[in-house]
């Protein structure tokens, strides 16, 4: 099967954004009497939102707690959004200049976040115009790592998820786009994947850019298949 999309997370693969949601959530805790640990922290990326009550409740061994932290989370990460220009992950922009040789082949994001704030974002750096389609959470009933968001950017796109390739950093959304049935290239932020992640990968690689290479056979019209 050829590849005929590509599609990208956003926080962590495009913009250096995880640290700040990680630094954020720390100091929610930490204001809210809660020491969260950080394998707790990092599970939180990129994650449905009932999926992280769960794992942050039960991590804290405290019921009801979620929503508290989550509030001064937001109050404490929108003035730093506000005040700070966003920052691109090492060979973003390369990378999306190359595969624009492939005007065949769709571009679009798929992100945990809403729609609002990161159509800002990609305005803001200069790489609106890259995308052909933007999926958020507010699409789907249920985000990352369930496969709802992936399932429903390959109908949008009207291709089967074997035809396209999805680009993320973090566990859950690697575990989403698996169970989507949509093939993975792991762009590594804050951890690196283990060997079951591993292997449910096309490749890993440190950046973008380092990638291109690997894929770009399968661009190709008449290039080979996974």
């Amino acid at each position: 099967m050829k590849i005929k999309a590509l599609l990208f997370d956003l926080d962590g693969l495009i913009f250096d954004s995880e640290k700040v949601y990680y630094r954020c959530w720390k100091q929610a805790g930490e204001d809210c009497g809660f020491s969260i640990p950080h394998e707790t922290l990092l599970a939180l990326r990129s994650c449905d939102s009932t999926v992280a009550r769960e794992r942050l409740e039960g991590s804290l061994g405290e019921k009801g707690v979620y929503d508290k932290i989550r509030a001064r989370r937001k109050e404490i990460m929108k003035p730093y959004l506000v005040s700070h220009d966003p920052e691109l992950k090492d060979g973003v922009t390369g990378f999306l200049e190359k595969v624009c040789a492939y005007p065949h082949v769709r571009k679009a994001v798929v992100t945990q976040s809403r729609m609002e704030d990161k159509e800002a974002m990609l305005r803001k750096a200069g790489l609106w115009q890259f995308f052909d389609e933007i999926v958020c959470a507010e699409d789907v009933r249920r985000g990352k790592p369930f496969p709802d968001i992936y399932e429903y950017a390959c109908r949008k796109l009207s291709l089967k998820p074997e035809e396209c390739i999805a680009f993320e950093d973090s566990p859950n959304g690697i575990v989403s786009a698996h169970e989507a049935g949509v093939n993975i290239v792991m762009i590594p932020d804050m951890s690196q994947p283990d060997e079951e992640l591993s292997g449910i990968c096309f490749g890993v690689f440190p950046t973008l850019e380092e990638s291109f290479s690997a894929i770009e056979p399968l661009l190709e019209e008449d290039g080979r298949q996974i």
